[in-house]
């Protein structure tokens, strides 16, 4: 059976994006989000994170304690970045008219494994877009994203050294390095 999905409400998504450009110190609501997380197996994992009515599991391989049943933390941590740099993208193209016909990323991190201090060093996305869109419209498009991006902004702040490769119908049109 084919999910049903929510029609997108483009003015209610260009309400939304109205103050994007307003400094965080001007009204500034701070915000938050919270997850619950209960450990649900008999060694380092598996865990069940829940948010709202979803839930999901975050396991380690045996090799680290878990069971396997389900994708690392950091696994999540990079994925999570990743959506949410192109939920991003999305907001922008809805409330600007843009389409395209396909979008995907690839998030690739390096970290430094070590016990203690660890921590990502890099992090490099390909944004692959299918678009009648002018490339210049696209990247205009990538840089309101990343300038926006609650995730990408804490991971810059926090010194992790950011690439984003934009790819337009298969053309490598801008690498944005932060």
């Amino acid at each position: 059976m084919a999910e049903q999905s929510l029609p997108v409400d483009r003015d209610s998504v260009a309400q939304l994006l109205r103050n994007r450009d307003r400094a965080p110190d001007e009204e500034f609501v701070h915000g938050a989000e919270r997850v619950t997380i209960e450990r649900t197996g008999p060694g380092n994992g598996p865990f069940t994170v829940r948010k709202r009515t979803f839930e999901y599991v975050v396991d380690e391989p045996a090799e680290r304690g878990g069971q396997d049943t389900g994708p690392n933390p950091l696994a999540f941590f990079l994925g999570g970045a990743a959506t949410c740099l192109l939920s991003h993208y999305m907001l922008i193209a809805i409330a600007e008219g843009i389409e395209f016909s396909s979008v995907k990323v690839a998030a690739l991190g390096h970290f430094n494994r070590v016990s203690v201090g660890g921590a990502f060093r890099d992090i490099t996305y390909d944004i692959r877009l299918e678009s009648e869109h002018d490339a210049k419209e696209i990247v205009a498009l990538a840089e309101k994203a990343e300038a926006m991006c609650y995730a990408h902004n804490t991971l810059v702040n926090g010194g992790v050294a950011m690439t984003t490769n934009v790819y337009v119908n298969g053309d490598l049109v801008k690498s944005l390095v932060k």
